[in-house]
């Protein structure tokens, strides 16, 4: 009941923004009322001193003409004050709550109300009416925005002033004081109704400027963390960089990601890991207090700084990332680029610091890399090689080669390795080390492996169809193959198209795949084997989960990978050693060997002594393509086991 009390008295403590929404209203109107009474005193002004200056009789004496001009020059004088302050108001000049303001506005209708009481008074002597009075009580309280309280205070006050002055001629008549009352009331009750309104638009105004407040803010910032967003960033950093006096030179885009961000959310939650994003953007803006920051999502931060003192703020950075919980390894990779002039593409350049943190993302004993022409290139081809692979495949500018498989014990040819060559009209030959792995990263891979397969399937039918010697190939998939083709239909297809049989599609999945495998993996070897498709795992050794792998998944053959044969010259004994066990441990499996990478006569002659069955390496022939595979097996120089010429 107090808090309905005070809301209607206008007691009850209301926002800055109504605060502000009412002094600005009563800044418009009171422009209007002063414009208003300036015109009209004026020309009263004029009037009147134009009547004495050329004795024209006024019917009035001479202190009537004395005190009335005094009137209406105060009038006049306090409309025109009011009119500066209010203009001075409106064009942000005065601030908000200003006491210059507030005072200026009291004065001047404190002067209308004794101006209409001394017109009025003088009036109601010579039997006339009150309307000056009236008139002035209507502009006072009406036009501007009182509280209740404060319209009440005024119109009682101002309206028991006139009721005495008027007693001094007599006591009115019943009739004039009810009408008195009436119009007190009336003035009163309008005044109210007036606040009421305005407090209303004042509350309707707020919550659309609060709302579009947050509509401008979410376009800005980010929500998690409270910096900046990524729209936001461009186009401030673009108006950085043309700002006068600022040499693009001497700032930098910066690219931060945080490492092993993953584990904070697997110990503490993800509520926990949202707030460690956000603590982690305030040390941010504590560490570059005049920089540009942004969150370009998940654990990925962008900043515009200086280039001064660079090195020593990251260091701060880096520690306070670390130091969130040292068990968890937590670090901070940065990649940088250097604005060359104004019109630098921020969106651009937080690309190329982004691409020179990705370059050290495995380099642990590198925490910063800075975009050079280096990268430059490396970006340009990577580019290059994602936008033209379709082109390339269209127009036969990827090859599938043969790499050559014998057995040890004889060294015939048993079976060839698909591998994929680019022959490039612009950048000529890129190797399967290059585009490979940046198809792999924009999961683009499996184009070339479906080419792949249609490939090899109609190779082997030409061969099965011309009576030249064919043997089994084998076929590289990684994991995004299986994520985004259905392998096992792919494959199948393609045997049903060309009628190959199927033990001589041999399918290898690297380890690296199965050390990450999809859920559905599994369930595609299983359904390749069921098929009877044999099943090699590939670069066995080449990771750290390779016993996993073997007790995980089943193969037909462990594709041993070269690194076991890279010290085989310098550290003999030991590879000698290692490479037996491995041997010795996939017979125990149930599983047949091939080792890669062999160069060398000895290498040949050790494997086949320890019992590994299948060689692959130089010393028996680089991939190439069919036709130059073929004229080394018509030549004898590539001799085939026999078992597939007479099949």
């Amino acid at each position: 009941m107090k808090e309905k009390i005070k809301r209607w008295l206008g007691l009850e403590k209301t926002s800055d923004y109504i605060e502000r929404y009412f002094e600005e209203s009563n800044a418009r109107a009171s422009i209007y009322m002063s414009v208003i009474i300036i015109l009209l005193e004026g020309w009263m002004i004029i009037n009147l001193a134009y009547r004495v200056m050329f004795g024209i009789s006024l019917f009035q004496t001479q202190h009537w003409v004395v005190t009335h001009f005094i009137a209406y020059v105060a009038l006049f004088a306090s409309g025109c004050s009011a009119l500066i302050y209010a203009d001075r108001y409106l064009h942000g000049k005065i601030k908000h709550s200003s006491n210059k303001h507030s005072m200026t506005l009291w004065l001047f209708c404190i002067v209308c109300i004794l101006f209409g009481l001394f017109i009025s008074y003088a009036d109601y002597g010579n039997g006339e009416q009150i309307l000056t009075f009236l008139t002035m009580e209507l502009f006072v309280v009406c036009l501007l925005v009182w509280k209740p309280i404060t319209s009440f205070c005024v119109l009682s006050a101002s309206f028991l002033a006139m009721y005495l002055m008027m007693n001094q001629y007599g006591r009115p008549s019943f009739a004039t004081r009810i009408n008195y009352f009436i119009i007190w009331i009336a003035i009163l009750v309008t005044s109210i109704s007036n606040f009421y309104q305005k407090r209303v638009e004042a509350e309707k105004d707020e919550s659309v400027e609060a709302a579009t407040a947050k509509i401008r803010r979410a376009a800005m910032i980010d929500e998690m963390t409270g910096v900046a967003n990524m729209n936001f960033f461009r186009e401030r950093a673009a108006d950085i960089l043309l700002e006068k006096g600022v040499n693009p030179g001497s700032k930098i885009f910066l690219f931060l990601d945080i490492e092993n961000f993953k584990a904070v959310n697997e110990k503490y939650g993800f509520e926990s890991g949202n707030a460690f994003l956000k603590k982690i953007a305030g040390v941010m803006e504590e560490t570059f207090p005049d920089a540009l920051i942004a969150r370009q999502g998940d654990d990925h931060f962008v900043i515009l700084a200086d280039r001064k003192e660079l090195k020593e703020k990251l260091d701060s950075l880096r520690a306070s990332v670390y130091s969130f919980d040292p068990e968890l390894q937590i670090g901070l990779k940065t990649g940088g680029y250097i604005p060359h002039n104004v019109a630098c593409n921020p969106h651009v350049a937080c690309d190329n610091a982004r691409y020179a943190c990705e370059s050290i993302k495995k380099k642990y004993d590198q925490d910063y890399c800075e975009y050079d022409q280096k990268l430059s290139n490396e970006f340009s081809m990577k580019q290059y090689i994602v936008n033209t692979v379709d082109h390339a495949l269209d127009n036969g500018h990827i090859k599938v080669h043969y790499q050559p498989v014998v057995w040890a014990r004889n060294r015939k040819l048993c079976g060839y390795e698909a591998l994929v060559k680019w022959e490039d009209p612009t950048y000529g030959f890129l190797s399967p080390g290059l585009f490979i792995p940046i198809l792999e990263e924009y999961r683009q891979v499996h184009k070339v492996d479906m080419i792949v397969i249609d490939t090899v399937c109609r190779d082997i039918r030409n061969l099965l169809d011309s009576g030249k010697p064919a043997v089994p190939v084998s076929i590289n998939f990684s994991r995004l193959d299986f994520e985004l083709t259905d392998v096992v239909d792919l494959i199948e297809s393609c045997a049903q198209q060309y009628d190959i049989p199927r033990n001589m599609l041999h399918v290898e999945v690297t380890e690296s795949a199965l050390s990450e495998y999809i859920d559905t993996l599994q369930d595609d070897l299983d359904r390749l084997r069921k098929l009877g498709y044999p099943l090699w795992l590939d670069d066995f050794g080449s990771g750290y989960s390779s016993l996993n792998v073997l007790k995980d998944f089943s193969f037909d053959v462990m594709k041993i990978d070269m690194v076991f044969l890279s010290s085989f010259k310098t550290n003999k004994e030991k590879s000698k050693a290692v490479l037996k066990n491995v041997v010795n441990m996939a017979q125990d499996l149930g599983m047949h060997t091939l080792t890669e990478g062999v160069e060398t006569l000895e290498e040949a002659e050790y494997l086949k002594e320890i019992g590994c069955e299948r060689l692959q390496g130089y010393l028996f022939g680089k991939a190439m393509p069919l036709e130059d595979a073929l004229i080394k097996i018509a030549a004898g120089t590539l001799p085939v086991s026999e078992e597939f010429i007479n099949g």
